[in-house]
């Protein structure tokens, strides 16, 4: 079974329920879905459809604008930005404009505008997004290209625990559109890949990653 982002052929058996198994990259430590346990682009869209994230929400706006002050501290006034797999909303991209962050939004079912893609940024954020990447090294290369130099990705999402029983009772991995996991040391492949940094934690599953 080959590793998804540091294509690695050194794999081994990490975890099983009753719908997937969990492969562990021994090279990258990542963990990962078998790629042909994937569930369909029709399903998987069906289930961000279900997810109640609503613009007008006050704890969804204030969960958006804590990620958004977290990465403040490390954005210039008038930088440009790209919210990466933002969902149905723009409520990220609302609160960032409002800060005076220039960002647009792009989504591969919702705001699907092309465009967003061919333009260069100073920031992109992912947030709980990298997670559902099903092509991880090739996609994040593909963002990479789009940083300015010096540009920085702010990626949310949790690192999976280490011991396989831990893993097996662990919530984050039953949403069936989550299909990778990461850890610091994938973190670090992650970052040799990319040409970037070495991630910074800022708190609350929010990364820091610098070009």
């Amino acid at each position: 079974m080959e590793c998804p982002l540091c294509f690695g052929k050194k794999t081994e058996l990490f975890n099983q329920d009753k719908v997937r198994s969990y492969f562990k990259c021994q090279v990258c430590e990542l963990v990962f879905v078998g790629r042909d346990q994937l569930i369909s682009d029709i399903e998987e869209k069906k289930r961000y459809e279900s997810h109640q994230n609503s613009e007008t929400d006050p704890a969804y706006q204030n969960y958006l604008f804590r990620l958004a002050s977290l990465a403040a501290p490390f954005i210039e006034k008038g930088e440009t930005g790209l919210d990466f797999g933002c969902g149905r909303t723009l409520v990220l991209e609302n609160i960032l404009n409002q800060m005076g962050f220039l960002t647009e939004s792009y989504d591969v079912y919702f705001y699907p505008q092309r465009v967003a893609l061919t333009k260069k940024y100073d920031f992109i954020i992912l947030s709980e997004v990298i997670e559902h990447l099903r092509s991880p090294r090739t996609d994040m290369l593909a963002l990479r290209s789009l940083l300015n130099p010096g540009g920085r990705f702010f990626i949310k999402t949790k690192t999976y625990p280490g011991d396989p029983k831990s893993f097996s009772q662990w919530f984050y991995k039953r949403d069936l559109t989550h299909v990778q996991f990461f850890n610091p040391r994938a973190f670090q492949e992650l970052s040799l890949i990319c040409q970037l940094e070495q991630g910074q934690f800022l708190g609350e599953d929010v990364y820091l990653f610098k070009g």
